[in-house]
């Protein structure tokens, strides 16, 4: 068992050092040299668990399908579950560098062999569903297609944050992302909903002002 633990905390210890060199330099002008060094592994340990830099990348990717999407239980409306969804993923985007790392390489993986939409389709797929549970609950318009109103959300989110990135190193991500679902809402939630859900998110950890 301990052995297994040294492996689990080595791996752990090789993506995060990855992820800070990805997040830096891009996939393209990060060195798997200066990944094992920023690691603090050898290349030994490194190699036991990656083939390649490209094999790297994937492991620092797939850190997005990982995050627990869920109920926060900070609020009762699916809707204001999606906007909150939102903003936890920008809080990360300025926290987390493992999965700040991952966003970015998401976005470069057509400057690498890595042609894998699975990233897209996982937050699609849960998007869609708790679109639908908003629809369900009466808080998005019939009309609409949850998977449809997910691909713009996604969609959108990408480009809102890429914009915020180069901008203002996305310190101003919360603010554009409220904007942002201050416009949206009118268009796809019901006039109850619009009544209740919140454009800058629901207070919770590590963002108490809902921002």
């Amino acid at each position: 068992m301990a052995r297994q633990e040294r492996a689990i905390e080595t791996r752990r210890r090789l993506l995060v050092g990855a992820a800070q060199v990805f997040d830096e330099r891009g996939y393209a002008a990060a060195s798997i040299n200066e990944i094992q060094e920023r690691s603090g592994v050898t290349k030994g340990a490194m190699y036991f668990h990656f083939a390649s830099k490209e094999d790297i990348a994937r492991g620092v990717m797939a850190v997005q399908t990982e995050i627990p999407i869920g109920t926060s239980g900070r609020a009762a409306s699916p809707m204001q579950q999606v906007v909150d969804l939102t903003h936890d993923l920008a809080h990360r985007l300025r926290t987390d560098v493992l999965f700040r790392a991952s966003i970015r390489l998401t976005v470069e993986r057509g400057t690498f062999q890595v042609n894998d939409a699975d990233p897209y389709d996982w937050w699609l797929r849960i998007f869609g569903r708790e679109l639908a549970r908003a629809q369900g609950a009466g808080e998005l318009r019939e009309d609409l297609v949850p998977e449809d109103v997910a691909a713009s959300v996604v969609g959108s989110f990408t480009g809102i944050q890429m914009l915020s990135h180069v901008v203002s190193g996305r310190r101003d991500l919360h603010d554009r992302l409220t904007r942002w679902w201050q416009q949206i809402l009118p268009g796809i939630a019901t006039p109850e909903a619009l009544r209740t859900v919140r454009p800058a998110g629901t207070p919770g950890p590590g963002r108490p002002d809902g921002a």
